[in-house]
């Protein structure tokens, strides 16, 4: 009786410790699939990286806000393994410097515009052809194409960066002390431009005399009369206080203020699928953030332009279309530059998204 009484003790001992370590592997199991869940929470999957953004505008505009929403989307989707910091403000050098360290890598990334990567990109002078858009609708819808991702990309990756995304401040308008009801009285105007042969020949054509001058010297220059007016979007307008030193905003709409988004192409390329991918979406959600961004800023801008005495002036149609017929000695320019078949590709992508 006894012998039987510590068989079945034996017994059920065996049975009560194969049952354990069941449960032990159980929960192994478990812990070893709630790792693996917070890794993936963690973003560790993604690689850890902490990139530099260089910009030489303030953080007050739309180029700051946009990469400084994409860092805050791809450091929280990836689980804090991805961070950018950004250096505003020129820290990093001017446009062509920080521009020119983005393609040697020893920057990551950069934010500028269109006309600031012609020495790099000389495609990027499409963009300086006036008046090829009817508004800012079609722009962005032109800037979020296929052509935009393929053959414009295909024009930055032959230059060592990969344009993540783009976005816009709108339209360049015409800021002058001289009233402009009609195009003729243009006449005789000195207009600040960029040193941009396209921008000079545009305003020379329109009867004005285009007068290249350092953007840090234009509101003396205004202020003393040296020149009549200056061509910029409302956001730089009004914040670097031409309102003050001006009468009348005159709505040309004559060029995109387009901004870039772009990161060195060899990093780019580097990454992981799933981690450029990630870039990839963060991009495109910070470009539309972007957008809104700039929508409204038109809106408080241009308003602070008219509580600043400015009278704002539409011109008529008939103007307009002018505008675009002298905006022609520009087009055979870029033209004479890049080609027949480049300047086609872009008009022919243009009239495809109205």
């Amino acid at each position: 009786m006894k012998k039987a009484i510590a068989l079945a003790l034996t017994l059920a001992m065996t049975v009560g410790m194969t049952a354990c370590g069941g449960a032990s592997s159980t929960a192994a199991a478990s812990t070893a699939a709630s790792t693996a869940a917070s890794t993936a929470a963690t973003g560790e999957e993604y690689g850890t990286y902490n990139w530099m953004a260089a910009m030489t505008v303030a953080e007050t505009t739309t180029n700051y806000k946009m990469v400084e929403k994409f860092a805050e989307l791809i450091n929280e989707k990836s689980g804090g393994s991805i961070t950018v910091d950004l250096y505003p403000g020129g820290q990093l050098g001017n446009t062509t410097e920080f521009t020119e360290a983005v393609v040697a890598g020893s920057i990551d990334i950069g934010t500028g515009m269109t006309t600031d990567l012609v020495d790099f990109v000389p495609e990027m002078a499409l963009f300086d052809m006036p008046n090829i858009f009817t508004d800012v609708e079609q722009m962005r819808a032109l800037l979020q194409s296929d052509y935009a991702a393929t053959t414009l990309n295909e024009y930055c990756e032959a230059a060592g960066v990969h344009m993540l995304g783009y976005s816009d401040a709108g339209f360049r308008q015409l800021t002058t002390n001289k009233k402009v009801e009609t195009l003729d009285d243009l006449k005789g105007q000195k207009i600040r431009t960029m040193t941009n042969n396209y921008h000079i020949a545009y305003w020379n054509a329109l009867g004005a005399s285009a007068t290249p001058m350092q953007f840090t010297e234009v509101f003396m220059g205004l202020q003393q009369n040296t020149i009549d007016g200056e061509e910029n979007p409302y956001m730089n307008i009004v914040g670097n206080n031409f309102q003050e030193v001006q009468k009348y905003v005159v709505e040309t709409n004559h060029l995109g203020h387009i901004i870039t988004f772009f990161v060195n192409d060899d990093l780019y390329k580097s990454l992981p699928d799933n981690t450029r991918a990630l870039v990839d979406e963060c991009a495109a959600e910070a470009v539309d953030f972007a957008a809104s961004v700039a929508d409204e800023g038109i809106v408080a801008d241009k308003q602070k332009c008219v509580d600043a005495g400015c009278e704002i002036i539409t011109l008529s149609d008939a103007d307009y279309a002018t505008l675009s017929e002298k905006a022609q000695v520009v087009y055979d320019m870029v033209r004479e530059s890049l080609g027949d078949e480049k300047v086609d590709a872009m008009l022919d992508a243009i009239a495809a998204v109205k």
